[in-house]
């Protein structure tokens, strides 16, 4: 499929010319750039195949491109970024964007061509990867012709799924040789056990006694043997040992090493991967803790509200917004009940700290729980609502435009010249009537709130639990057995609208209602559902965003309806699946941990217990005092010792695609939303609203662009971490605190006062850039002080407690555990360490443990995929429970012992 050379249109010309020079001018250089402006279809087949134009047939490709052109078709699909690492660059823009979209791709196409160019690990790859992808998939269509393409496709599976066993640092360095090359004529010198010399043979024996002799000859023949090893050094690179070694045909050879090629030219991609990524981004619904309340970022986002929102410690600014159509997304379930749905990118804080892609979260993976902190709206909702003026017959004289006595005249029959404008107004009177069910005369004035306060939150807590409106009947009622609650719920129509209700007995239940057909259309303001059944039902809006007492004012009202203590605690039962999520959320923010459960019945249980149960006693309660009782005798009861742990586990993910919503957040770019603390987007906002060129706008292009930030995605925290240590990096070169003269000072206010004022920050950030991955980037430049100051640590997890300890806060350690989670991205080194175990030309592999057991469900299925290759038996040897295991695979079973 050729590529054609579209010209941009004089509009995308103009900005990219004005991107180019921003990049530009804050240092950034990178190949020239090709724009190929595709049409749909032509931009979903680039898109399945990874970038580039033309790719070998597989199953793969098709099935990527069927649900991609499905998306599209149905009106919900559009891509955003495409680019490929060559020279020159190539990216894609899909015809008929948006001009606002088109200029984000060019600006982050900008920082990615950059990174490519100019960081080390990228500069082996080879630049003419279109030309060898096009080679690869001519080549592989010959072996499809020639030998079937079932046979050719089941093999590349086998491939792709081993592409991971190489050795990613091969590049850079020169490892030992799979076998050392020995000459023939070295085979005749064959060494022997000569001993130290001896002057008088008499004194041989006492010189090289026969115990010396004996060691010696061992040691010769130990060497013997270890030259006739195979392999004589232990491989990691276990595709060029399989390409070199294994009994392949020629073409099988030839489709093994265009794939382990091709795992070769993106591992620089892997070792960069989460700064090199896209957005951080959360579906419409997810509900952000704000200065105003509970507010659903698609509203945030498309409003552009410059909202305060709680990172988890302290209110931040939210600076950018951006949505993203048709985008792949993960949902995952809580064990608490929590729910969230995020791109695959987006990431969730951990319990110690770190953060990790949804995309890489397992079911059994723990996460930390955050709201807003106990921060709330300091004011009142302020509402402008208005009773519905009603028409009268001086208004149909007014529009009609005569005296209100031909109006009179024309209702008691008598005809005049006006008879043909006054029916059509007359009627529209009559039928107003109509709908109201009452004349003018017969309206009850109401008084209207001008705020939601306590009782209007009071008032709708109880039409959300047991009541009910109707606008067909224009009714208000409330259903209870409580009289206390009745009693209650009249006090408060009379405060709030001045109007009386109906009181009576039912068996076992009091009645009350009221008609009234402005409070009906005044609580459809408030957002108060009308003629709904039980099952969605919802907080208002206004509660969302209401103060903490208004808040608790409703909870309390709507648990006296649908609430309960007890022995196990407090518990709420409720049909509405949407509103059991908003008062969990709701209870989040008054530090109150809950589960939400589905019941058998179908309702759903919102639960409270510990000391959750305590503070909710204390910041909502009860209403009703027999219930109130019941929950201080709870709380009185019992003692809870336990500190409440603040984290979650996963107990269900799903994948699915929707649109996305993304903010940025100033400082510490995160925020709480769902109950988990999210990180935000930063990077995609800066070339296209930045217009002047100072140091601090390398740092924010570092802080998306740089790969030597990033960590393996779930190890280490690609913002927070590498940004403030670009930034110290920065600081210290500015100020000149590094070097000999710096290190040996020992007088700390001296060093607290340094500055030499070299103003190098910008020139080290570049170099960095250059010449730094994510391990020696840390293993350089983190230092005491930067983590005395940001207060980092390693950890455990205290299975009594279940929750994260400290262990130290000693620098040594906490860098030791930083490198070590950012080593080899966390896949398990596994090496070839003989070649003919047992003398059978068995394949026996070793993983080289790391305190991480391996899933024992992908090692089968990878010796499995290495047996089809090898043809031989295959061991792999590894620590579980730090016990040795031998793992054999013979082709047809697998088997387990122990080593130790």
């Amino acid at each position: 499929m050729p590529l054609t050379n579209n010209d941009l249109p004089p509009q995308l010309n103009q900005a990219w010319a004005e991107i180019d020079g921003h990049a530009r001018s804050y240092g950034l250089d990178y190949h020239p750039i090709i724009y190929q402006v595709l049409d749909y279809k032509t931009l979903y087949e680039v898109a399945a195949m990874g970038g580039f134009p033309t790719r070998y047939p597989h199953w793969r490709f098709g099935m990527e491109y069927d649900q991609l052109i499905k998306g599209h078709v149905y009106g919900l699909s559009i891509i955003y970024e495409m680019v490929i690492n060559t020279n020159p660059v190539y990216a894609y823009l899909l015809e008929g964007n948006m001009i606002v979209d088109q200029k984000t791709v060019m600006a982050h196409v900008a920082g990615h061509a950059d990174f490519f160019k100019n960081n080390m690990w990228f500069a082996p790859t080879n630049r003419k990867m279109l030309d060898m992808m096009a080679n690869h998939a001519a080549r592989i269509q010959r072996y499809i012709d020639r030998y079937g393409y079932e046979v050719v496709e089941s093999f590349i599976d086998t491939c792709l799924s081993l592409d991971n066993l190489i050795d990613y640092h091969a590049p850079y360095i020169k490892r030992l040789e799979a076998q050392t090359v020995v000459s023939m004529a070295d085979e005749d010198n064959i060494p022997t056990a000569e001993g130290l010399p001896v002057e008088r043979p008499y004194m041989k024996d006492y010189i090289n006694p026969p115990d010396f002799m004996e060691h010696q000859r061992q040691v010769i023949r130990d060497e013997q043997q270890r030259m006739r090893k195979f392999p004589e050094n232990p491989q990691k690179d276990i595709l060029l040992f399989l390409m070199n070694y294994a009994p392949l045909e020629r073409w099988q050879h030839s489709v093994l090493d265009m794939i382990r090629d091709e795992a070769y030219y993106f591992a620089p991609q892997a070792m960069t991967k989460v700064l090199n990524e896209g957005h951080a981004c959360a579906v419409a619904g997810t509900l952000l803790y704000t200065d105003q309340g509970l507010r659903p970022i698609e509203a945030i986002v498309e409003n552009r509200e410059a909202l305060l929102v709680s990172d988890g410690e302290t209110p931040r600014r939210i600076f950018d917004w951006m949505t993203f159509e048709d985008r792949e997304t993960v949902f995952i379930r809580t064990k608490r009940g929590l729910e969230l749905e995020g791109s695959t990118t987006h990431r969730l804080m951990l319990p110690d700290g770190l953060w990790r892609r949804m995309d890489e979260l397992n079911i059994g993976d723990r996460l930390l729980m955050g709201a807003g902190q106990n921060r709330w709206p300091e004011e009142y909702v302020q509402l402008n609502w208005q009773t519905e003026r009603r028409l009268t017959w001086s208004d149909v004289a007014e529009r009609a435009g005569v005296n209100p006595t031909i109006v009179n005249n024309y209702r008691r029959g008598i005809s005049s010249q006006y008879d043909e404008v006054l029916a059509p107004l007359v009627m529209e009177y009559e039928t107003a009537v109509a709908t109201r069910g009452m004349t003018q005369k017969r309206r009850t004035p109401i008084t209207v709130p001008t705020v939601v306060d306590e009782s209007l939150a009071s008032f709708m807590g109880y039409l959300v639990g047991d009541g009910h409106i109707s606008s067909l009947k224009r009714t208000i009622g409330l259903t209870t057995g409580d009289d206390e609650q009745a009693d209650q719920f009249i006090e408060l129509t009379q405060r709030l609208f001045g109007l009386e209700c109906h009181k009576r007995w039912d068996p076992n239940r009091w009645r009350i209602s009221f008609s009234s057909r402005d409070v009906v259309a005044f609580l459809k303001h408030l957002g108060m559902k009308t003629g709904v059944a039980a099952r969605i039902k919802a907080v208002p809006d206004v509660i969302l965003r209401s103060p903490k007492s208004v808040v608790a004012a409703f909870l309390r009202a709507y648990y006296d309806c649908d609430g309960y203590a007890g022995e196990a605690g407090v518990i709420l039962s409720t049909s509405s699946e949407q509103l059991s999520k908003q008062t969990q959320l709701l209870l989040l923010n008054f530090g109150i941990l809950s589960q939400r459960r589905p019941q058998k019945d179908g309702c759903w249980h919102v639960h409270t217990m510990g000391k959750s149960a305590a503070i909710f006693q204390q910041e909502i309660g009860f209403g009703l005092e027999r219930k109130q009782e019941a929950l201080r005798r709870y709380v009185d009861d019992h003692h809870w010792f336990k500190k409440e742990s603040w984290t979650d586990q996963i107990v269900g993910i799903e994948r699915r695609r929707a649109t996305v919503y993304d903010i940025s957040v100033e400082e510490t770019h995160r925020y709480a939303a769902q109950g988990f603390i999210n990180h935000n987007s930063y990077w995609h906002s800066k070339i296209m609203t930045t217009h002047a060129a100072d140091t601090s706008e390398i740092v924010d292009f570092a802080d998306h662009h740089a790969g030597i930030v990033a960590a393996h995605p779930g190890r280490l925290n690609p913002y927070r971490l590498g940004l403030l240590l670009l930034r110290d990096i920065e600081d210290r070169w500015n100020k000149g605190r590094f070097g000999k003269e710096w290190e040996e000072c020992t007088d700390l206010r001296e060093k607290q006062a340094w500055d030499r004022k070299l103003g190098l920050g910008r020139q080290k950030l570049f170099e960095v850039r250059r010449f730094h991955n994510d391990v020696t980037f840390l293993d350089e430049f983190l230092t005491p002080e930067f983590c005395v100051e940001n207060k980092l640590f390693t950890f455990k997890h205290n299975n009594d407690t279940d929750l994260y300890e400290i262990v130290n806060r000693e620098f040594k350690d906490i860098k030791a555990k930083l490198l070590g989670n950012l080593t080899n991205f966390g896949q398990p080194f596994i090496y070839v360490e003989d070649a003919n175990y047992n003398n059978r030309t068995e394949l026996y592999l070793r993983h080289r443990h790391e305190g991480v057991d391996l899933k024992m469900d992908y090692a089968r299925d990878t010796m499995k995929n290495i047996f089809t290759i090898w043809t031989r038996p295959v061991n792999l040897e590894t620590v579980v429970d730090d016990k040795r295991r031998l793992l054999s695979f013979d082709g047809h079973d697998f088997t387990d012992r122990k080593l130790d």
